[in-house]
């Protein structure tokens, strides 16, 4: 009994079916726990108070109570767990519970400060708990549709199991939903144990790469073991309280610990073989698994780890895991910048494709559009490369593409996007404060590319010449492929010698 409980004497009875009451005395500072079996049990208590104390049944669910104090209430307190505040003077009440499973220390009596202040305390640490699994299962859900990554989903999945999991097992439901203990406590509570499993056994075989490594294990074993264990809960929680459900639920804990000891071993070995973030994944299962041998097995570690244990070892768990997604999402998109990189770059001369040079001049565009400026396309079209290519081979024109590139890149400013658009086709696009400053690049572009000589190899030397084509733009453009179009236009007309060496067209 707690300290302040207000407690001058008590007696306690165990009352089988059809027998006679018979009460044990208990001193002041025994605890006032008790053995009851799985099924119906009867509890009756006598005790002389000497002001307010708050009886306290830890997740059972109550048949029926009979209250014996003439003019005194029996008030019902809301709390996580069937709770009564108990009035001044002598008085009996008798207890009929319903126990899911065989257990042990299952009343609390405290003062009423002690038990607000407990209260409290604990509402505040897992309302927070429950914040953050929120905050974490919308982000990780979120980003998982976003990037189209599935595994995001399952870990999601498994946290929204797990968090409701322990929802329903601290019963904080009860405070607001007290007539649906049997569901949420048990029926419930339950079915999520066996879901816990089976999101995490899927997670966390994937995110260790567990599934490709031993793909037959894994299909065959460990998500076969991991659906059984959900058959199991199934059949607890719809079964009646017998033998049968009694052994389900032993076979259902420990069959719960082999998976997990099992996939610790398989992540150790993916430790072992660097696969990427498995030393976090292996640090935190380990940390799982000792607090769930910590409640499954008769080890003594004080009520506190009994309860809190396998919460605080899945708080560690969630954020370590957080940590590992977040090492996914960065991998991801690098990946994707990578590929996105690989798809708009033209890979014989190291610039933009026509794609990735059309996307660059739309960002030109927009900032147009946002600042002003003018905005200048330059296209540059080799004369007579067929005849490169028909007369020293396609290397030879492979390799003058090159040059030509790297000169293209080299006589544009840092902002420009220079990018190839056809076999022999350049084009380069810049954003400019002042018409003479795109004149300046397009005249030295003109002198640059015009009898340039270019020394293949060792042995061959050939001269080339290109076609300059240039437009500016001093209002936005509907496209980028009107301004190209415009670009090329120009560009042929140059071909043709339609222009003096001074004159740009200007589109206004």
């Amino acid at each position: 009994m707690a300290p302040g409980a207000g407690i001058e004497y008590c007696q306690i009875a165990q009352v089988q079916e059809g027998a006679e009451a018979d009460y044990i005395d208990l001193e002041k500072d025994e605890p006032l726990s008790f053995a009851l079996n799985k099924g119906i049990n009867e509890l009756t208590i006598k005790c002389q108070l000497t002001h307010q104390s708050v009886l306290n049944f830890e997740r059972y669910e109550l048949i029926d109570i009979q209250w014996e104090k003439a003019g005194a209430p029996l008030e019902t307190l809301k709390a996580t767990s069937p709770t009564f505040l108990l009035p001044s003077g002598e008085l009996t009440v008798r207890f009929t519970l319903l126990m899911h499973n065989r257990d042990i220390t299952i009343v609390s009596w405290t003062s009423v400060e002690e038990f607000f202040n407990k209260s409290l305390v604990n509402n505040i640490v897992m309302g927070a708990f429950y914040g953050l699994c929120i905050v974490l299962i919308l982000y990780v859900w979120f980003m998982g549709r976003i990037l189209g990554d599935q595994l995001l989903t399952l870990y999601s999945l498994y946290v929204f199991c797990a968090s409701t999991f322990f929802l329903l097992q601290e019963g904080q439901l009860h405070i607001f939903l007290p007539q649906q203990f049997f569901i949420l406590g048990h029926f419930f509570y339950i079915l999520f144990a066996g879901l816990t499993v089976v999101a995490a056994t899927v997670f966390i075989t994937r995110v260790t790469e567990i599934n490709s490594t031993w793909p037959k294990l894994t299909h065959y074993v460990l998500n076969p073991a991991a659906l059984i264990v959900l058959l199991l809960s199934v059949f607890i929680a719809l079964g009646e309280h017998n033998l049968a459900s009694s052994v389900a639920g032993i076979i259902m804990a420990y069959l719960t610990l082999l998976i997990m000891v099992s996939i610790l071993i398989l992540v150790i070995w993916q430790t072992i073989r660097k696969v990427e973030m498995a030393w976090l994944v292996c640090f935190s299962l380990i940390t799982m698994v000792a607090a769930m041998a910590m409640r499954i097995l008769p080890i003594d570690v004080g009520d506190f780890m009994t309860r809190y244990g396998l919460i605080m070892a899945f708080a560690l768990e969630a954020f370590i895991f957080a940590i590992v997604v977040s090492s996914r999402i960065e991998s991801i998109k690098i990946a994707k910048q990578r590929a996105e990189a690989q798809a708009n770059t033209d890979v014989l001369c190291n610039i933009l494709n026509r794609r990735g040079w059309v996307t660059k001049t739309e960002e030109l565009l927009s900032m147009q559009r946002k600042s002003g400026g003018l905005l200048s396309i330059f296209y540059i079209d080799l004369d007579n490369f067929k005849a490169i290519n028909d007369t020293h081979g396609h290397d030879c024109g492979d390799k003058v593409l090159s040059i030509i590139a790297k000169i293209l890149a080299n006589q544009s400013r840092t902002n420009d996007v220079v990018g190839r658009v056809g076999g022999d086709e350049f084009v380069v696009a810049g954003l400019f404060d002042l018409d003479y400053e795109a004149e300046g690049i397009a005249i030295r572009l003109t002198e640059r590319l015009s009898n340039l000589p270019l020394q293949i190899n060792d042995e061959l030397s050939i001269t080339v010449c290109a076609s300059v084509g240039h437009v500016m733009f001093e209002t936005p453009q509907e496209s980028v492929n009107h301004m190209l179009s415009q670009a090329d236009k120009s560009m042929y007309k140059k071909k043709r010698g339609n222009l003096t060496v001074d004159g740009f067209p200007l589109v206004t």
